[in-house]
This record gives C-alpha cells, structure tokens and sequence, in this order.
C-alpha cells in the first residue's frame, strides 16, 4: 500500500528553503565586499552564477532520559544538571596550534550555494540610482510601450481584432430585419419565410424568389443565425499604454596606456562592470557608450571594451573630447542626462588639457556627473599630476567618506573623484559614484 505525506511535509520543506534563501542572503551580505571584487565575474557568460560557502546548519539530537537518576547510568533528565549557570562545560581543541603539524580536529561543515549575479545587484540597490537625474522637456523623452489595452468596439480593423460577439450581435439583428422584411412583401407566415431564408443561406433577394415558387415550411421553429454584412463587423479598439523617460547616457571611458598594469585595469573593469550592471538593471532606457584611450581615445561595443589590452602613452583629455564630441552631435543636455565615469592611474602626459576638457563637461556642456576613479596601487602618497591639477582648477574640496579619499563638487558642481587602492575600495567607490541623493537639492 503506497504511503502519502502529510502536507505538513510541504510546509516544512518551504519553512526550510526560505531559511536558507534567508541565510545565503545574510552571507552575501558579509561577503559582498569580497563577491564583487571577483575576478571571474567581470568575464562571466550571460547567467553565470557565483558560488558562496555557507556554513552548515547542524539540528541539535535530543535523546529521552530519567529522572530522579533511576536507572541508565544516573542521567537526569530536563533541568539545570550539574553545574552553575555561565560554567565553561568543554571546549574544542584548536587544531594546528604548533607550525607546521598538521591539525586532528574536524573543521567546520560549509555548502557551496550558487547565487545568480542579478540577485546580488538586487541586494546591493537599496541606495543606488543615477545621481541628479533631471526631468528633461517632454518632446525629447524617450517613449515607451508599456502594454496595451482595449478601450471600446469600432466599425473598422485588422481581423485579428474582429470581436465576435459584437459582430454575432449584429448579424443576429440582420436576421430578424430580414424576416421581418421578407414577412411583409410576401405575406407569408414566419415558419415559412425561415425557410426560405435559411434555404437561401440569409440571401434576402433569393430567399424572396423561393416564396414566389411556393417554397414550403419545413421548421417547427424559427433558430436565428447571424448574417453578416461588412458594416456589421465590429472590431476591439486597443490602444497602446505609454510611458516617457527622461534621456540618459553614460559614457564609461578608460585608460588602457602601458602604465595601467594588470592589476590596475582589473580594478578599473570591475568598478566599470559593476556601474554598468548596475544601470542596466535600473533603467531601461539608459545608452551606454564606451570610450578606451591611451595617447588615443577610439569608441568600442562592450566586449571589447572588457577585454581590450593596449600599450602606450596617457592623454586623458582624447577620451574626454571624443565624449565632448558625441554628446554635442547625438546627446544634447538640453534633452539628455549625461554622466560620465572615467578610470585611469592619472599617470597623465597632459593634465592640464585633461583639466580644461573636463572643466567644459561641466561648466560648459553641464553634464549631469563626471566621476574621476583614481587607481592607485603603488602606495605612494602623494597624488598624481591628473589629481593635483584636478583639485587645483575644479570647484572642488577633498573628503574622507565610506574609508575613501574624495575629491567632490558642490550641488552646483557636479564632479566626484575617488582614489582606489585595492579591491577593498570597489564597492564603496560603486556606491559613491551612485549615490541617489548626490547633488540633489
């Protein structure tokens, strides 16, 4: 005899799954520092997934015992048993307490959990958005179609719309109209001129030839059918739902010179990744454009930008007049919101040229956010001539803010800049470059 679960079962299964959803969540939570500054996430295929240990949750195992000591060796059952409140009962040998032996005691149990790279971001959106995102005019939004909906029946359009009922309804009063027409020319009864119109298939001048042959009865009953003309058609009217968004492009722009090593364009790709996920998921209607230079500056599609390796000198401003460039021809301010983010070690041939053509971004072209990130991972002190020539010329001051060194406008002066150091630095610097408050009034 086959034996069935109670639905208790069910629930304790769903009980189970959303404490662990719960669990891994907090875990990612801790971890995320460490999750986002992952190398093989900024290669990842579309889909991947990021593993995380989670520690395993051990169910205590209660056994029944007796009181009073009666038999089984003494033990007790529910109660204080020996000792005093707060007394240390045992504890676990630290294995590996001497360099170089190898430890006896089993570590702790983990589970790899895959985490979908979406839900992350999800995670990581509460305070994150496009900053100083402005309603531009309403010729120049981008229009959506959200969806469609059908707002009443008209007399013309595409059969796939053709409402039946509706139309039924009108061929059903076509019918009667007829018999009642074929009624007073012939003088005939009802049963007989259904006939004739059933016969002649709702044709009124057949119908009206068969009375004059002397056409029969051969119904008990009249049973009405539509009969249809093109002005009895009806048709669904739908409209389309609609909704406008305000015009955004980002311009991710980074130094692919000799002196960004390795290590300097994984930190410089892994904040731009992020930034670029981060949009996407936010805003639909967000075009992203990406600019690599070294003494050069050309435009790329996405993978390649990701992937692009180069050598040469730094002339920053070449990224900064290409973006000056396109949003003069194809991103006016006065219908898009423009931001750019631009990622580099400052090590800058030019930095003055550089400055000037940022100071046009802003006061000239005004664009919504430049965002400056400085890598710098050779512990020098002192900042670079890109920085230095930065913080000299913009309306700027230098903050510390979320354990990062900030170089930052005013509301009115919409420039921030970040230093870098390791991979400690990609999230908060994420977060500052993304701040839905900054500079809004």
């Amino acid at each position: 005899m086959a034996v069935r679960r109670g639905s208790e079962y069910k629930q304790k299964g769903k009980r189970d799954a959303r404490r662990h959803r719960e669990k891994q969540k907090d875990v990612v939570k801790k971890q995320i520092r460490k999750i986002v500054s992952e190398s093989s996430i900024i290669t990842r295929k579309k889909g991947k997934k990021v593993k995380i240990p989670i520690k395993e949750i051990v169910i205590p195992d209660f056994k029944p015992g007796k009181r009073n000591g009666e038999g089984d060796g003494g033990r007790s059952g529910i109660g204080q048993g020996k000792g005093k409140k707060g007394d240390v009962i045992g504890r676990r040998q630290v294995s590996g307490q001497e360099p170089g032996k190898p430890g006896n005691v089993p570590g702790e149990d983990y589970i790899e959990s895959e985490v979908d790279i979406e839900e992350i971001i999800e995670m990581m959106l509460e305070d994150l958005g496009l900053p100083n995102l402005q309603k531009k005019e309403e010729a120049a939004k981008l229009e959506a179609i959200t969806g469609y909906k059908v707002s009443g029946i008209r007399k013309t359009g595409p059969s796939v719309l053709l409402e039946k009922k509706h139309t039924s309804r009108q061929g059903i009063g076509r019918f009667y109209a007829y018999l009642e027409s074929l009624k007073e020319e012939s003088g005939q009864d009802e049963l007989t001129c259904y006939t004739a119109l059933a016969e002649a298939d709702g044709n009124l001048g057949e119908a009206l030839s068969l009375l004059d042959d002397g056409i029969e009865a051969k119904h008990d009953e009249v049973e009405p059918f539509p009969i249809l003309s093109n002005q009895d058609l009806r048709y669904l009217n739908v409209d389309e739902e609609k909704s406008y968004h305000s015009n955004a492009v980002i311009f991710a722009m980074m130094d692919v010179s000799a002196s960004m090593t390795t290590n300097k364009k994984y930190l410089a790709r892994s904040m731009l990744f992020w930034i670029n996920e981060f949009l996407k998921k936010i805003y639909e209607n967000v075009e992203i454009r990406f600019i690599v230079h070294h003494a050069r500056a050309w435009l790329v599609d996405e993978d390649s930008f990701f992937k692009t390796g180069e050598s040469g000198g730094t002339r920053c401003a070449e990224a900064y007049k290409l973006a000056r460039s396109m949003i003069e021809s194809h991103y006016p301010t006065e219908s898009w919101n423009v931001y750019l983010f631009h990622f580099s070690d400052g090590e800058d041939w030019d930095a003055d040229a550089t400055m000037n053509e940022a100071k046009k971004l802003i006061e000239e072209v005004k664009v919504n956010m430049l965002g400056y990130g400085e890598i710098r991972l050779d512990g020098r002190p002192f900042s670079s001539g890109l920085k230095r020539a930065f913080e000299k010329n913009l309306t700027v001051r230098s903050v510390e803010d979320n354990g990062l060194g900030l170089i930052s406008g005013d509301i009115s002066y919409p420039f921030l800049g970040v230093v870098i150091k390791d991979k400690d630095h990609i999230l908060p610097a994420v977060q500052e470059f993304l701040k839905k408050e900054r500079w809004t009034s």
